[in-house]
Parts: structure tokens; sequence; C-alpha cells
């Protein structure tokens, strides 16, 4: 939500980097990716932590193909394996 406040307690840290995973792909995850990409921040997708539902265009699975391997690679996201995700977070 764009009144949530993350933005600002993110800078306010000095965070840079954020990890996103969870439901809806086509449209909570992808807009969130999107959003901190074009506010500056790293933004970094694990394989596999996101899903979504069949939509009239493409089923969930051939969207989260979509997103995860077509759209955010070297654009919006870096999508990495689940071990390279987990080395991350113990940084």
């Amino acid at each position: 939500k764009k009144e949530s406040g993350l933005l600002e307690y993110l800078t306010e840290k000095g965070e840079k980097d954020v990890m996103v995973c969870g439901i809806m792909t086509d449209f909570c995850i992808n807009a969130t990716v999107e959003a901190g990409f074009e506010h500056g921040l790293h933004m970094i997708v694990p394989a596999y932590a996101n899903s979504t539902q069949n939509n009239e265009y493409m089923t969930g699975e051939q969207s989260c193909r979509y997103y995860n391997e077509f759209l955010w690679p070297d654009r919006y996201a870096d999508c990495v394996p689940m071990d390279k995700a987990l080395e991350l977070l113990k940084k």
C-alpha cells in the first residue's frame, strides 16, 4: 500500500535489499517488486516462494513462470535459487 510507511522505514534503517515472497504473483508480488525497483531497492525473489491462481489468460503455473523466469530477472529483481536466498538472509 502506498501509504504503508514501509519505504520510509526501509530508508530510515538504511536497507537497500528486500526479499519478496507470497501469493498472488501477478498482483501483489509484481506490484511490490516493481515499486521497490522504482524506488531504488534491490529486489530479491527466491525460487518457488510465490504462487498465484489461474486467470483468464494463463494458469497459475504459467503466470509464475512468466514473472519469475521472464519479466523480473535482469529487469526488476534478482530471482535466486532458495539456497542462495537462505544465504542472503544469514548476512
